[in-house]
């Protein structure tokens, strides 16, 4: 299928990242926030596999708050990887027997971010990005895109507000009305 040529291509990508040193310019994934982060990822995918998830690459903590990049085939619909943002690096790829389905399934979701679409057909690209309920769609782009003047926001369950140097100025802004009345101004 499509999606098993993905996920194969993807884990091969996956086990190729160099993995470590946030410091360092050959990194490619550094490390999670804290060692608690870690060990919740791992859980989730460890759940993922224990009820049907097919483990491509990665699966394991590394040192340093670090965890392989994995990626997961056709995950459980209600497992954690599929419902709750990982905020590690974990793929999932899901097969689905056409975009309206596909679309559907990551619209049932309680958040929403940012999403990619993959088409060499800009009408492929168009159709998906108008229909997918995010935030920001990056068409042959990942997600990890990010220029300072675009909105950088979460819908639903995935944060509050708008980031990005202009809203996260007017965020910070007061307004405020003065009413004067003067015999000076008229």
């Amino acid at each position: 299928s499509i999606a098993r040529d993905v996920a194969d291509k993807l884990a091969v990508a996956a086990n190729n990242m160099v993995v470590g040193d946030l410091l360092s310019d050959q990194t490619e994934v550094g490390p999670l926030i804290r060692p608690s982060e870690v060990e919740r990822v791992a859980t989730w995918v460890q759940q993922a596999v224990d009820a049907g998830a097919e483990l491509l690459s990665g699966g394991q903590t590394l040192p340093n708050n670090c965890y392989a990049p994995t990626v997961l085939f056709n995950p459980p619909v209600d497992s954690k990887v599929s419902t709750s943002e990982v905020f590690g690096p974990v793929v999932c790829v899901y097969p689905f027997s056409g975009l309206d389905q596909a679309i559907a399934s990551a619209n049932s979701l309680d958040v929403a971010f940012q999403a990619s679409v993959y088409s060499d057909n800009i009408d492929t690209a168009m159709y998906v990005s108008d229909r997918l309920a995010a935030s920001a769609v990056m068409v042959n782009e990942h997600t990890a895109f990010r220029v300072d003047w675009m909105p950088f926001a979460g819908l639903r369950q995935s944060g509050l507000g708008t980031g990005g140097i202009p809203y996260t100025l007017e965020d910070m802004q007061i307004e405020k009305m003065i009413v004067i009345t003067s015999k000076a101004i008229r």
